[in-house]
């Protein structure tokens, strides 16, 4: 049997307001974003994720900053608990099985767009989640 890969964050209607979307998290994403999180400013993103959550579309936020990046998305956050870090934390949306799946997340440290290198890591992990060899 294969290695887990991936572990749940929420489960869709679950809480109150019900969570409209399950999150699996990636370990690969969970251990990126522990090297350089402390634990309340972890909670914090958790806590932004579980609003997207909420949404009938996780890929549009009034209070989020979200970007595409190809065919997945990037969450923006800087200041207030996460100073001085400048996080994006990565993640695809499986529509047919109304999933959200984290799949990294970076301590941004230059200015422009994220590196192409950031972007090539998270975009293998999408792909490899899409072709289901993620579980």
């Amino acid at each position: 049997m294969a290695k887990k890969q991936a572990r749940i964050g929420v489960r869709r209607g679950s809480s109150e307001p019900p969570f409209r979307w399950d999150i699996w998290i990636l370990d690969r994403a969970f251990e990126e974003a522990m090297s350089f999180l402390s634990g309340p400013q972890y909670r914090h993103l958790a806590q932004q994720f579980q609003e997207l959550a909420r949404q009938h579309d996780p890929t549009h936020s009034a209070t989020i900053s979200l970007d595409a990046v190809e065919d997945f998305f990037e969450l923006r956050d800087w200041g207030g608990v996460l100073h001085p870090r400048n996080v994006r934390v990565f993640f695809g949306v499986d529509k047919k099985a109304r999933r959200i799946i984290v799949l990294g997340a970076i301590d941004k440290r230059n200015d422009g767009p994220t590196l192409l290198g950031d972007k090539t890591r998270m975009r293998v992990r999408w792909r490899r989640y899409s072709r289901g060899e993620l579980e």
